[in-house]
């Protein structure tokens, strides 16, 4: 890489389509990221035997807590009547609804914080919102154009996150999900918009390397909302910890980067391939790369195979559980001996600093290598943390190594690989003509896949471990299990069928020549072979995929 390409890249005229990227998938992670952090405080502030003072204890807003006697010492107490740590077995723990027995510790724990239904809901409430935005955001982007689309999805931002400010004062639930769907609405449409200007405004040598920046953001802000989160972390419990406030500081940084997008959206320069018409209504003026795709238009019906392709791809980027690790960290690296936000926050740096690595490689490789060998080794990881996971495979100290190098080894396959050439991908799979259709279609089909893993992540978890006083390892090994069954079997739809439409158009081609060759018997009986308008049927446009 020469010292003229890095000046290329950080040149003015770059960085300005760059910042479309940069803050678009920074907000976009840091949504990603708000979700361990605001259940761990939620946990936090409804959990009374945390806190160590009488002042503290009364301090608590979220739920009701009593300074009391228990086994002659004065503690921080639930307001039940019955202390869950009378319970010493896990058969009599399960009598009382509050009550859930705690593997790790060993006891009868009172139930604080989301449960297992409620959590799945608010990890998978912004993603449902994501979900709608990307069904309209094909048809916004071209009726209003690039511009005006990313300012209007800052403004629903900001809505969103104003509104998280009002439930988090209140302690709403149902108001926090209907904040974080609207919050969704606009991130659903910068995955979309961000990228897809990037690809359209960027220099052809630079298009990889920016084009991969949504991803190296996106983790950035994850891991940025992970360190706001442990830098807000409470450790002294003698003492009032004012978590409703700590919560307020930490929803204002979801406030600011929404307001950044405005901005951003306000200084960008419209897209070049967005031209109003001589009508002065706003179109787009699709102008391909290539003279063969100048003028041409596909159908849903021809783009068939191309959206099978893009649905396979979907089920590699999501269904192999990547955002079970990113909402749910601190639950996962807690069993592995560490504390929840430390835990979270160091999954949360790995995660950014493995996508930084992602930049040079864009230059070298394509997008398919790329994807392609994140995908299966991210698989292999699955399957080797779920494994070892499972009770009873392995010893307590086995199992927190291997599943912690397992996360680690998914984190860095998907992050070097998967993560930054997806949205890539989602783009180049489509012809000029179809982009917006095809872009949209592959980000609903991610959000679809992204709210199953949400939503009912800890639910199975707690299903498949019997319970929530269940052994919670059992059902987080299956889980791991399935992600990794899912990457293998899409990986082999992919290795064969990934390609940029170019060149999938020209295999598709070549594969309908070899049948028809086959058809007429061209090569036994060296007869003539058909003509291109016989083999493709009357044109181009009705060739389906």
């Amino acid at each position: 890489m020469s010292s003229e390409y890095v000046r290329g890249f950080f040149s003015r005229a770059v960085l300005k389509i760059a910042i479309v990227n940069i803050f678009g998938a920074a907000l976009y992670g840091l949504g990603i990221g708000f979700v361990p952090i605001h259940t761990t405080f939620t946990s936090i502030s409804q959990n009374c035997t945390l806190y160590e003072s009488e002042s503290a204890c009364s301090a608590v807003t979220a739920t009701t807590c009593i300074w009391g006697d228990f086994n002659n010492t004065k503690q921080c107490l639930f307001s039940e009547p019955v202390d869950c740590r009378m319970f010493l077995s896990q058969d009599t723990c399960g009598s009382a609804s509050y009550c859930a027995w705690n593997f790790d510790g060993n006891l009868c724990a009172h139930t604080a914080g989301y449960s297992a239904v409620e959590s799945g809901v608010f990890s998978g409430s912004m993603i449902v919102g994501g979900l709608l935005g990307s069904l309209v955001i094909g048809k916004i982007v071209n009726a209003i154009g690039r511009k005006k689309s990313m300012i209007l999805l800052g403004v629903i931002s900001v809505a969103g996150s104003s509104l998280v400010h009002i439930a988090t004062a209140t302690r709403i639930y149902a108001l926090l999900i209907a904040a974080r769907v609207i919050f969704g609405i606009a991130m659903g449409g910068l995955c979309c918009v961000a990228p897809m200007y990037v690809e359209e405004m960027v220099p052809d040598e630079y298009r990889k390397p920016v084009g991969v920046l949504f991803q190296v953001f996106c983790t950035f802000g994850i891991m940025l909302a992970a360190l706001v989160g442990l830098v807000l972390d409470p450790t002294d419990f003698s003492v009032n910890v004012n978590m409703a406030a700590r919560l307020q500081g930490f929803d204002a940084v979801l406030s600011i980067f929404a307001v950044l997008v405005v901005i951003v959206g306000i200084s960008m320069e419209e897209s070049t391939k967005w031209l109003s018409s001589s009508k002065g209504e706003e179109s787009i003026q699709l102008m391909s790369q290539s003279s063969g795709y100048a003028t041409q238009q596909y159908s849903w019906g021809d783009m068939k195979f191309v959206l099978f392709v893009s649905f396979a791809l979907c089920v590699a980027q999501q269904m192999t559980g990547i955002n079970a690790i990113m909402n749910y960290a601190p639950n996962i690296t807690s069993s592995m001996n560490l504390k929840p936000l430390t835990g979270n926050f160091l999954v949360m740096m790995w995660n950014f600093v493995t996508t930084l690595v992602s930049i040079p490689l864009a230059s070298r490789f394509s997008m398919r290598q790329m994807f392609l060998t994140g995908s299966i080794i991210a698989s292999l990881s699955c399957l080797c943390t779920g494994v070892p996971v499972y009770p009873g495979v392995t010893s307590d100290s086995t199992r927190s190594a291997l599943a912690g190098l397992g996360i680690a080894v998914f984190i860095a396959a998907f992050e070097v690989g998967m993560g930054p050439s997806f949205y890539i991908l989602a783009q180049i799979l489509f012809p000029d003509s179809f982009r917006h259709h095809g872009s949209s279609f592959t980000m609903v089909t991610q959000f679809m896949f992204n709210i199953v893993i949400n939503i009912f992540f800890p639910i199975a978890v707690e299903g498949l471990s019997g319970g929530a006083s269940g052994d919670q390892n059992k059902g987080m090994g299956l889980a791991f299990m399935f992600f990794g069954s899912c990457g293998l079997l899409s990986w082999f739809v992919l290795v064969k069928y990934l390609q940029p439409f170019d060149v999938l158009e020209r295999s598709m081609d070549a594969a309908m020549n070899r049948r028809y060759q086959i058809r007429w018997g061209c090569e036994e009986n060296n007869l003539e072979q058909p003509v291109d308008s016989e083999i493709n049927g009357k044109s181009n446009a009705g060739r389906k995929f």
